[in-house]
């Protein structure tokens, strides 16, 4: 991960992006855990909250490949559907850690 590129992209400096990025991890590790339990719980009214937030924080970050998958996850719960859902958050969760160990590797 090149967190200068990443920075510049969205138009901050390298620290704001750090911090921002931070707040995105807390904030989508929250929403993560609510996904999941609303997808376990049947919720799909919840799935697509929680979904939808990952989307638009990863979308406002560039990370595109995290807003692809949420985009897909959003999408199937805002038609009610729950069904294969386990798959994808498995694979956006696979993503999202790997993401998060290139991130911290790079402010090393």
């Amino acid at each position: 991960m090149e967190i200068s590129k990443l920075a510049e992209n969205i138009g901050l400096d390298v620290e704001e992006f750090i911090e921002i990025f931070e707040i995105y991890i807390e904030s989508t590790n929250n929403d993560l855990e609510e996904l999941i339990a609303a997808i376990n719980s049947g919720d799909s009214e919840k799935a697509h909250e929680k979904s939808h937030s990952i989307k638009g924080a990863s979308g406002n970050l560039g990370m595109d490949e995290l807003f692809e998958l949420a985009k897909q996850i959003d999408d199937q719960a805002r038609n009610n559907s729950l069904n294969g859902l386990d798959k994808l958050v498995q694979d956006f969760k696979k993503k999202y850690e790997d993401l998060i160990e290139e991130f911290n590797t790079a402010r090393e």
